[in-house]
This record gives structure tokens, C-alpha cells and sequence, in this order.
């Protein structure tokens, strides 16, 4: 019989505490996307997918010839592969010449330079490491890809809802995440909001658009956006095999984002030692 918990620690804010003799950063503070409010689920999962993070920046000559990569694969793997934009480093510092536009976000360049991604383009699968590294040259996304998805262990499902609540201007987020296996290791669950179809500048390799130096009208997509959970505790210590964590947060909408319609929310869980993406899933606004 399959074991329902509901992680109290998700369901309910932390309270503020104050007391005298407390030093600040010893507070509990309130979480102010964890909700009791919820959507219906309608994205179930019944796969191992694998998350492609696509580190670039618009400076970056040869990251378009990678965005086209990634456009590729998700064509040829489909609902197997989902792929998160992540804009960073210096290559995508904003200036007069792309319109001061600015797809950074502060856990995008954290995760830069924790995963070591600073010479762009680069990629990340699953955060897994091949040898001594994190990062995979996108040439080698596709075989890394394919050895993945026939090779990982399918620990857990997550089933997703979410809702774009106009009135209050945020994003409702529904998540039933479903252990498959026992797991000994405490994990972390992400919730993030990626916008795909925005034009702009990037710098070109693409032989399709001759020699110009610059494509004025790049489409970029699965552009990571502010305003998420990152790193949210999901489950502690050792979880059992049918277990079950219903969880729900409400986003606040990043002020960039130019097209609520051509979002999607994506949630992924890591190992909180490993730093291992366990299972990703996502849903289209």
C-alpha cells in the first residue's frame, strides 16, 4: 500500500520568530511561495527525462550554433528532453548594442560558476559529472543524452498542475512527486518558469545567416526567467519505494517576462549531496 506524506515542511510557511537573544540570521523566516492553495494535475509522468542546461549568453559567437543544437534534440527526443536557457557570465551582460536586454538571473550565475560554466557554450545533463567535469560540449550533447536516458535509474515521477492566476499576476504550481524506488539521500526540489519565441540580439555562427557578425532577430527560447524555488528541501533522510510529496507554490511573475502564453514552469529534483538531477519534468502555462 502506497505511503502518502504530506512534507509539512512544504505545505506550511515557517513563521517568523523573534526573540532577543537570537541573532538575525538564526530567524525562521516566512517562505512566501510555499501555498495550501492548488491547481488540478494534469501533466503525469511516467518517464525518465533528462535536463538539458544550455549555458549562453548573447555575446557569445558560437552559442547560437548550440541553441540550434538544443532545438534539434528536442525534436528528435521529444518529451524525453527538456531544456532550460540558462543567460550568464560575461557573455550575457547587457549593452547598447543588444537593447540593454537582460536574461540573467542571480541562481543562473550561481550555478555558472558552481558547475563550472564559464567557457560558453557549454551544457549541463542532468548534473551529472563525465570524468572530472560537469560540462558537456554541445557537440556531445546527443550521444551524453541517449546514454542517459538509457542508462538512469527512474527514481521518482513528478506530476505537475499550474495556473497563471491574472488577477493576483502569479503563477500557481501544483506538484505530486512520487519515489518509484527507496532512496537514502535527502533531496531538493526546483520550480522554475522558462519563456521560449522572444526576439533579440545574438551574436552569429549560424551559416544560414551569412557573415553579419550579429543576428538582429534571434528567437530565443526556453529562456530561464526570475522569480523561482531553488534548492527547496522535497524529501529528508531515507524515503521509501511508493512514497509521495504533494507539494504547491505560488511564483510572483518576473516583470521581463513579454508572453505569459509562451511559458512553461519546470520542476526538477536533485540529490542534495550529488547535486544529481534525479527527474525533471514541465508544463506549459
Amino acid at each position: 500500500m502506497k505511503k502518502i506524506l504530506l512534507s509539512l515542511i512544504l505545505v506550511f510557511p515557517l513563521l517568523w520568530i523573534s526573540c532577543d537573544n537570537i541573532e538575525d540570521e538564526d530567524k525562521l523566516t516566512f517562505v512566501p511561495y510555499i501555498t495550501n492553495l492548488s491547481t488540478p494535475i494534469t501533466e503525469v509522468q511516467d518517464q525518465q527525462k533528462v535536463l538539458l542546461e544550455d549555458y549562453t549568453g548573447w555575446k557569445c559567437t558560437n552559442c547560437a550554433r548550440a541553441a540550434a543544437k538544443a532545438t534539434e534534440l528536442t525534436n528528435k527526443y521529444g518529451e524525453e528532453l527538456v531544456v532550460m536557457a540558462v543567460h550568464s557570465t560575461l557573455f550575457a551582460v547587457p549593452s547598447a548594442t543588444n537593447g540593454n536586454i537582460d536574461f540573467r538571473t542571480d541562481y543562473g550565475e550561481k550555478w555558472a560558476i558552481e558547475f563550472g560554466c564559464s567557457a560558453l557554450p557549454t551544457g549541463l545533463l542532468n548534473r551529472n559529472k563525465f570524468g572530472a567535469a560537469y560540462t558537456v560540449n554541445d557537440g556531445n550533447w546527443d550521444s551524453q543524452i541517449q546514454s542517459l536516458l538509457d542508462n538512469s535509474e527512474h527514481v521518482m515521477n513528478i506530476n505537475l498542475g499550474a495556473e497563471f492566476r491574472a488577477v493576483e499576476n502569479k503563477i500557481l504550481v501544483s506538484t505530486s512527486t512520487e519515489f518509484l524506488r527507496n532512496f537514502d539521500t535527502t533531496t531538493l526540489i526546483n520550480v522554475v518558469v522558462v519563456e521560449s519565441g522572444i526576439t533579440g540580439v545574438q551574436m552569429n555562427s549560424l551559416p544560414e545567416y551569412g557573415t553579419t557578425p550579429k543576428i538582429v532577430d534571434f528567437t530565443f527560447n526556453h529562456v530561464l526567467r526570475k522569480k523561482a524555488v531553488i534548492d527547496y528541501p522535497l524529501s529528508s533522510g531515507s524515503t521509501a519505494s511508493g512514497t509521495k510529496f504533494v507539494n504547491n507554490y505560488l511564483l510572483d511573475i518576473d516583470t521581463d517576462i513579454i508572453d505569459i502564453s509562451k511559458c512553461k514552469v519546470i520542476v526538477f529534483v536533485t540529490n542534495s549531496v550529488t547535486k544529481q538531477v534525479l527527474q525533471v519534468n514541465e508544463i506549459h502555462l
